[in-house]
């Protein structure tokens, strides 16, 4: 007990913000799992199974929990999907799923960290995925990859940018499920009104003048935004560079490529072009858009259906598109995957690959993205009639999939990410609403971040 509470302890700290650092919404060590899926494992799986089937006959039901997060469309989403199961293959295997819902990505990571304590974990939970790795190291999520071969899921159908952070040390531990990247959002009437359409903004220098344009003709804001290190890293990414380096062990921040992204920023703000919000100040950014005070502003694919809803309610047409580029186009990504725990009974675990394989099939697939906004997991998903069908009729929700093709790496899991991050929030807050000096507060955040990353 004592050494499950240490575990507790520093993993609730490693995963606080995690959400908000890679959005709704990130490789060194070891892995010292302890969940490695053996032979003899997997032939319990498949014997706990035939058990299920054969109990089904006799009214023996396994009984499964699976916590997910958010409320709205991926609320009604997850709710839908595990009905269905129970009603088809859950009926055919003797098989029940109650989903039940946890809040945010981070309430969801701190309540799996103290029932994996306790021994009361759900059998699936959804989790954000820059902590997976974090939970596979401490030995709480099952090992995949006798489950993936013994099953034929074809991993390579899935988008190759959704996967990285689906492997820890070359082993699975979670399958794609409601996967985003940032796009750019447009309230397109307020830009035609100061002569610009979206579909124009291509750059960093079409951003500046649609932004310059808007604020000048119209008297509202050219973009509103928070400090919100997602996006951030999108926008290091297209200068050729990105917050963290590829080891994780130091902020690229304070260069070059940071100084001129920051300043870009910084510079507009001061102009009164764009509206700027600490890091807390997310709904801010919603507020904006809802007084129509606002052209542009970013976000992740997964809220396309919350800001069409708001443009539909107030009548202006929404426009969506990449983040436009500076040396070039770059994303990272955000969103979850599904992941079995590894403390409960393999009867259970060989019921709760049959629910992870249903929902991250093709057809779940489409309808999940369709329903919510994210991401088709699957090419066979993106690529069937039906997304491309709903891709014609709504091509503002085929933006974020082409973005896809722009990913350049694995959302970071340094354990001590989710702490630099919040030195990085404040920095940012420091120099976009007290006129903080860019130089010399790079220069101490490089100094304080680094110390983090390596401690």
């Amino acid at each position: 007990m004592k050494k499950r509470a240490q575990l507790l302890s520093t993993l609730m700290a490693a995963s606080m913000m995690a959400g908000a650092l890679s959005g709704c919404g990130s490789t060194a060590a070891d892995n010292t799992s302890n969940t490695e899926v053996t032979a003899e494992a997997v032939a319990k799986a498949d014997t706990a199974a035939d058990t299920a089937n054969t109990d089904t006959a006799s009214g023996d039901v396994t009984e499964l929990k699976y916590w997910y997060c958010w409320t709205g469309a991926t609320q009604e989403n997850n709710m839908e999907l595990a009905e269905a199961f129970n009603e088809t293959i859950g009926k055919e295997k003797g098989i029940h799923v109650t989903a039940e819902y946890q809040g945010t990505y981070d309430e969801c990571h701190q309540k799996l960290q103290a029932a994996f304590v306790a021994n009361e974990t759900p059998a699936l939970s959804v989790m954000e995925i820059s902590t997976i790795r974090r939970f596979a190291e401490n030995g709480m999520l099952e090992n995949l990859d006798s489950y993936v071969n013994e099953s034929g899921v074809d991993m390579g159908d899935f988008y190759e940018g959704l996967l990285p952070n689906c492997y820890v040390d070359d082993s699975i531990y979670g399958l794609p499920y409601l996967r985003s990247t940032p796009i750019m959002y447009c309230n397109n009437t307020i830009l035609n009104e100061a002569g610009w359409d979206y579909k124009d903004i291509k750059t960093w220098d079409d951003l500046k003048a649609a932004a310059t344009a808007v604020h000048e003709k119209t008297g509202k804001y050219g973009v509103s935004q928070y400090s919100y290190l997602w996006t951030l890293d999108a926008f290091m990414i297209e200068h050729g560079s990105s917050i963290l380096n590829e080891t994780e062990d130091a902020t690229l921040l304070n260069t070059a490529e940071g100084k001129e992204v920051i300043g870009f920023w910084r510079d507009l703000i001061d102009q009164g072009i764009v509206h700027a919000y600490n890091h807390t100040e997310q709904d801010k950014v919603t507020t904006d858009v809802q007084n129509l005070n606002t052209a542009i502003w970013f976000g992740s694919t997964g809220s396309l259906k919350d800001n069409l809803a708001i443009a539909d309610e107030l009548g202006f047409e929404l426009g969506t598109a990449y983040i436009p580029k500076a040396l070039e186009y770059g994303t990272p990504t955000g969103g979850c995957c599904v992941v079995m725990m590894s403390n409960i009974s393999d009867k259970e675990k060989a019921a709760a690959w049959e629910f992870m394989k249903y929902m991250t099939e093709t057809e779940q697939a489409i309808k999940s993205s369709i329903k919510t906004g994210y991401l088709p997991s699957r090419k066979s998903a993106g690529e069937s009639d039906t997304m491309q069908k709903y891709f014609e009729e709504m091509p503002l929700a085929k933006v974020a999939l082409d973005q896809l093709q722009f990913v350049k790496r694995a959302a970071y899991s340094n354990p001590n990410y989710t702490e630099a991050g919040a030195e990085i929030e404040k920095a940012l807050d420091a120099i976009y609403l007290n006129g903080a000096d860019i130089d010399s507060t790079l220069a101490d955040l490089e100094t304080k971040v680094n110390k983090i990353l390596n401690q």
